[in-house]
């Protein structure tokens, strides 16, 4: 898919989203959970493989139920998710690291709405994407 002349890698293969092969810079990615084909969309303007490593270790953190109380205490798809499974059966991919997305959070941001769009109308895997708010600024 091509969004305002930037590519967006929407090809997932099983097996080849590994998290240690990300950028260490900014940018969209895909984490796919293969046992029960969900996909959640991000972004970042740090590095891709540092923040999808936080996920890993947040998720099988729920899952071995050594989170704070007030984490513990959280709900949603994707908490719910990750209790059971925690980061097993977890892939990651860069959608786009374009120079564009990586320099200009409003670009990102702009990418990653349309992106949920996508994923809500694909039929390839379960959306679990939640976010319901797009700020470009802190």
């Amino acid at each position: 898919m091509i969004y305002k002349a930037i590519q967006f890698n929407l090809t997932f293969v099983e097996g080849e989203g590994n998290v240690a092969d990300m950028p260490t810079h900014g940018g969209i990615y895909a984490e796919i959970h293969w046992p029960t084909r969900s996909i959640r969309i991000g972004e970042t303007g740090n590095s891709m493989r540092g923040r999808n490593r936080l996920h890993m270790r947040w998720a099988d953190k729920h899952r071995h139920g050594t989170h704070n109380e007030k984490e513990a205490a959280r709900q949603g798809i994707i908490v719910d998710l990750v209790r059971e499974w925690g980061s097993e059966g977890l892939e990651y991919y860069v959608i786009t690291d374009d120079p564009r997305v990586r320099a200009d959070r409003e670009v990102r941001v702009d990418c990653e709405r349309r992106l949920h769009e996508w994923a809500r109308v694909q039929t390839e895997f379960r959306n679990i994407n939640t976010q319901k708010g797009y700020r470009t600024r802190n």
